[in-house]
């Protein structure tokens, strides 16, 4: 069924959405105000899945993505969209999903640029085909795309997928596939800071045939690094499975962050754009107060570290183990006296504080946090409760909840671009208890 269509709003994936019969039309690369000829390809009960077959009045907004793999790759999905314009529709994003998910609408600041658009990424996972490439799945399918370089990745990251592809060609090594469930390698893991590489490489064995010659290639690049492999035989695409064994090199990445000496292991978590990354710490520690302090899904404890300074006492929660120990490295390393590491769930770990807290802060996985933790959050009747977010849909759910018996106010809701050229954002927002509430 074909249809010429003109694109009214964006959904929160940055799609086009247009509107037919009373149903919104989802239109991927199509952008607001285009005129577009579009097949329907699926109707659903409430709305219809589209492709789009030709613009028929094209934006000023639109220009050429400069990835030849865009149209296939599904890794991004703003990149045919002018950079400008591609942070006016992530703050949409974010309105939109606070009127719908919260049920409140709320002035929110513009979006905050990154510096660069390209080559930001200093983390990324690949997976490999039955031939041995470095590529990625197409979203929701198993149509494997092959790539010989990823626009969002640092240069060096983008050095090793040759490296990689050369080296599983020339052993004989392939890729595990979905269909026939074959196959050695599953992902190849690529962190990249200060000039230091650590590399996981999921695998269903825990050896590599002739892996010595991985390592010839990857000197050329002339830095630091190490390699593990982690042997997952399950059948999932997890880059950790049963056993993490070290090969080679260094075991984690030194580095310094906010003038803080860090670690990153192989398991740690880190935020893929450094720039971004800083002004949010920045903004975070103006506005924390407070004698006593908990930052919650704390991480290698980077943050909880600074926080050190701004409080008497700091509570970090973090569930990760391996986190955890990078986190009290760190503090052993400066001699920070003011800082408990405590290792465990949040759920379980935060109703154990007795003290009175005075700021929390909460930086929850996408899925977002548990009611049980934000109850939990808002028994201890903090003065601020500063939220980092990286999906603006399971924010509005839990600051609805926070915001339910009118204790908080919103001071501001600040978005960042992490994530230039998809529709992902990081998103701040800062609550402060109501003068009038005990």
């Amino acid at each position: 069924m074909n249809k010429n269509l003109q694109i009214v709003r964006y959904g929160i994936n940055g799609e086009g959405i247009a509107l037919l019969d009373n149903k919104v039309v989802f239109v991927p690369f199509a952008i607001k105000d285009e005129i577009v000829d579009v097949d329907v390809i699926k109707n659903n009960k409430s709305y219809y899945n589209s492709k789009l077959k030709n613009i028929l009045t094209k934006s000023k907004n639109r220009t050429k993505p400069v990835c030849p793999y865009y149209y296939n790759c599904g890794g991004c999905n703003l990149q045919h969209i002018k950079y400008n314009e591609q942070l006016k529709i992530k703050k949409e994003i974010v309105k939109n999903n606070l009127s719908k998910f919260a049920g409140f609408n709320y002035d929110i600041n513009d979006v905050i640029a990154s510096d660069k658009q390209f080559y930001y990424r200093n983390h990324i996972s690949f997976h490999v085909n039955d031939k041995g490439q470095l590529g990625f799945y197409k979203e929701n399918s198993n149509d494997f795309v092959t790539i010989k370089k990823c626009f969002l990745a640092d240069e060096t990251i983008n050095k090793c997928i040759d490296i990689f592809n050369s080296y599983f060609f020339d052993n004989q090594i392939h890729g595990y596939n979905k269909k026939t469930k074959q196959g050695t390698i599953k992902l190849v893991d690529l962190k990249f800071v200060n000039n230091q590489l650590l590399v996981t490489i999921a695998s269903t064995k825990l050896y590599l045939d002739n892996i010595d010659h991985l390592f010839i290639r990857l000197n050329l690049l002339k830095i630091k690094y190490g390699v593990y492999i982690s042997l997952n035989t399950s059948n999932n695409f997890l880059i950790y499975g049963e056993k993490l064994k070290h090969i080679y090199g260094i075991k984690e990445i030194e580095t310094v962050e906010e003038n803080i000496k860090s670690y990153i292991s192989s398991y740690s978590f880190l935020q893929i754009n450094n720039y971004i990354k800083s002004l949010i710490y920045n903004d975070i520690l103006k506005n924390v107060e407070g004698d006593v302090v908990v930052d919650l899904y704390s991480g290698r404890g980077v943050l909880a570290s600074l926080l050190s300074k701004k409080a008497k006492k700091v509570y970090a929660i973090e569930i990760v183990k391996d986190a955890c120990d990078d986190a009290k490295k760190i503090l052993k390393l400066i001699n920070i006296q003011n800082v408990d590491i405590l290792c465990g769930d949040v759920q379980k770990l935060l109703p154990t504080i007795k003290e009175k807290i005075e700021c929390v802060i909460i930086d929850p996985p996408r899925k977002g946090a548990s009611l049980d933790v934000l109850l939990n959050i808002i028994s201890k009747k903090p003065t601020k409760i500063i939220y980092l977010s990286c999906a603006s849909n399971t924010l509005a759910r839990d600051l609805k909840i926070l915001l339910n018996e009118n204790n908080y106010k919103i001071k501001f809701i600040q978005p960042y671009d992490m994530f230039p050229n998809t529709s992902n954002i990081e998103t701040l927002v800062v609550l402060e208890k109501n003068e009038n509430k005990n």
